[in-house]
């Protein structure tokens, strides 16, 4: 355990190139890194890195080990999930990776449909924000798919999986209903200078965000919150206002405590759908219940989600071994 634990240090370190990074990252002291790196030279008998007061650089046999080190926590991710799987294909329980937002907003009318047709299916569900959602797609490989938001700029998830769309939902501005513009029917980009925006942790939404007020020379504030329902329960206090989803404020926005306003020529739009290990095929009860996600958001209004799963019959297949 304690050799993994220095290759995974040791490739953080070759990622980030300083040891205070590394440390960050990894929630242990530069002591403990220097430590893991140490062994490896020891271990190797040759030197890893190049030290500077800068950075921290490969070395020639750094690049050699690096390369080999990858394989081996490769090859290691892929034994766990296999044998992840393996146990529950035995004990029969279908595990699903989902993102929050969608848990919330529509997982419970998912799984009553699903518990209708199929009654005597165990179910697992992991609920995660999309960084710790990805974490563990592309890191711990404890999923071969998961429901999620989908960001084309996300390059490393998508080497590694495909990806079909579920539904695409637009996030209109949402003031609090005593605000300023709360009875206008049209806002312009010009009406936003100045403005505080309220942006999630999320890290491609928040890019997106900012790119489009950039791309319409629109200066604002931005202030970060950890969710949408933080999001949610700010606008509400007057602390500014959001790009939220529409299911996220649905209720306010039916009771009149908060106000959705489109804007001239802007609209922020976010697709969400169903991404799939390259060169996998899914289980049997797996593809059943991709299909029944299908149906359900095909069922929806299809001017809210006007963009339905397609699910590669060769992909999405599985023997029953």
């Amino acid at each position: 355990m304690k050799t993994i634990e220095r290759m995974k240090t040791f490739l953080v370190l070759a990622e980030c190139g300083s040891y205070v990074e590394t440390a960050k990252r990894l929630y242990c002291s530069q002591p403990t890194i220097s430590n893991h790196i140490q062994q490896l030279e020891k271990q190797f008998q040759a030197s890893l890195f190049h030290r500077s007061d800068r950075k921290v650089q490969l070395t020639e046999q750094g690049f050699i080990v690096q390369e080999h080190i990858k394989q081996v926590i490769s090859l290691l991710q892929d034994a766990s999930t296999k044998v992840q799987h393996s146990l529950l294909q035995h004990e029969q329980i279908l595990s699903i990776y989902i993102s929050s937002y969608i848990s919330e907003c529509y997982l419970p009318d998912i799984l009553a449909r699903y518990h209708q047709s199929f009654p005597k299916q165990l179910l697992e569900i992991h609920t995660y924000c999309y960084e710790d959602l990805q974490r563990s797609l592309l890191v711990d490989g404890k999923a071969y798919f998961a429901f999620l938001p989908i960001y084309p700029e996300d390059d490393q998830l998508y080497a590694q999986y495909d990806a079909t769309f579920l539904f695409e939902e637009e996030l209109p501005l949402i003031v609090p209903a005593d605000h300023p513009w709360a009875r206008r029917k049209l806002l312009y980009t010009r009406d936003l200078h100045r403005e505080t925006i309220l942006i999630p942790q999320s890290k491609y939404i928040c890019q997106y965000i900012k790119q489009q007020m950039q791309l319409n020379h629109i200066k604002v504030r931005y202030l970060q919150m950890s969710t949408f329902n933080m999001i949610k329960q700010s606008i509400k206090v007057g602390l500014g206002v959001s790009f939220l989803p529409y299911e996220v404020v649905k209720k306010e926005l039916d009771t009149g405590e908060l106000v959705a306003l489109p804007i001239s020529s802007l609209q922020i739009k976010r697709s969400n759908g169903l991404v799939i290990r390259k060169n996998t095929q899914l289980r049997a009860e797996e593809q059943t219940f991709c299909h029944e996600v299908q149906a359900y958001f095909s069922s929806l209004d299809k001017v809210a989600y006007p963009v339905p799963l397609r699910i590669n019959e060769d992909v999405c297949t599985r023997s029953g071994s």
